[in-house]
């Protein structure tokens, strides 16, 4: 039986309710800068789970448009200074606050996140939650964003720094929101628990478990007694 040993979050629509406003800066910077509309579907079905740059890159190549670097780059000030203006306090999603306390008692935490660590650690900081995390990795930390298990596994990593027992993969409980993302956690050996604030219930089926909240998780022992239930039902 392996027993839980660690908790992994992804940041944008599993703690903090901010996929919105990521949509709304990219709609903002496409149709200023580039006169390109992107809807809220395609953005939820193509988009969501990538980090920035991945994001941006993803959709200009379908959309045949060529960018000089130095433009691209531009962009992705552009795409960030508007979401600093519409992001100034995006609201933690119900149990996350709850569940990050209990579980930090008995476990190490970490975020693993496409977002930018300067979008994480304030909303962490305001929301009284950053000092229950071990380490953030975000995407400028990484080379390959989700579905790509890289920030898991770096997370992982970092958690495992200094520990005279490292911690395995199969005892990691990542916590998500997104397809990709759920798909990188089991890409990472990690178990998986989805929440359904941006995909519905029948997309994110490859995760072990999904709530429609994180006010399901009623407890660190009721983690406990799911998690050991899951040993060898990959």
């Amino acid at each position: 039986m392996v027993e839980l040993g660690a908790l992994i979050f992804d940041f944008d629509g599993t703690i903090a309710d901010s996929e919105p406003y990521h949509l709304a800066a990219f709609q903002r910077t496409f149709s200023a800068e580039l006169g390109l509309e992107l809807t809220e579907a395609q953005y939820r079905d193509r988009y969501l789970a990538y980090d920035d740059r991945m994001m941006m890159r993803t959709f200009l190549d379908d959309r045949d448009v060529a960018l000089s670097p130095d433009r691209f780059g531009r962009l992705l000030d552009v795409k960030e200074a508007h979401y600093k203006d519409l992001a100034q306090d995006p609201p933690i999603l119900p149990g996350v606050a709850d569940l990050i306390r209990a579980a930090s008692a008995r476990w190490p935490l970490a975020v693993a996140s496409g977002a930018l660590e300067a979008e994480i650690r304030p909303v962490l900081a305001g929301a009284e939650l950053l000092e229950y995390f071990e380490t953030i990795v975000s995407a400028e930390m990484v080379e390959r964003g989700k579905p790509h298990p890289e920030s898991f596994l770096t997370a992982l990593e970092r958690l495992n720094g200094g520990r005279a027992d490292a911690i395995l993969p199969a005892a990691c409980l990542v916590l998500e929101d997104s397809v990709a993302g759920v798909g990188a956690g089991r890409a990472a050996g990690m178990r998986v628990l989805a929440v359904t604030t941006s995909f519905p219930r029948d997309q994110l089926g490859e995760a072990d478990r999904v709530v429609d909240s994180l006010e399901e998780i009623a407890g660190a022992d009721a983690l406990v007694a799911w998690f050991s239930s899951l040993s060898g039902s990959w």
